[in-house]
């Protein structure tokens, strides 16, 4: 397999895993349309630490496993 394929594998695992957590950890943390009317700042602080953690356990899990 080439390495651009095997990249190319590897990005796709990992944009879809990102799509299946980060919607599970918004759900968990109570991040709401109504936070983000009410508070945006307040959604963007929490939607941007949902992102990392979700990316840190992706990394974790495919591209230092």
């Amino acid at each position: 397999m080439y390495v651009r394929q095997y990249c190319a594998k590897i990005d796709e695992a990992a944009r879809n895993r990102m799509e299946l957590i980060v919607p599970e950890l918004v759900k968990r943390n109570g991040v709401t349309e109504q936070l983000k009317a009410e508070n945006p700042t307040e959604w963007v602080q929490k939607m941007n630490n949902i992102c990392s953690r979700a990316a840190e356990t992706v990394y974790a899990d495919l591209i230092f496993a």
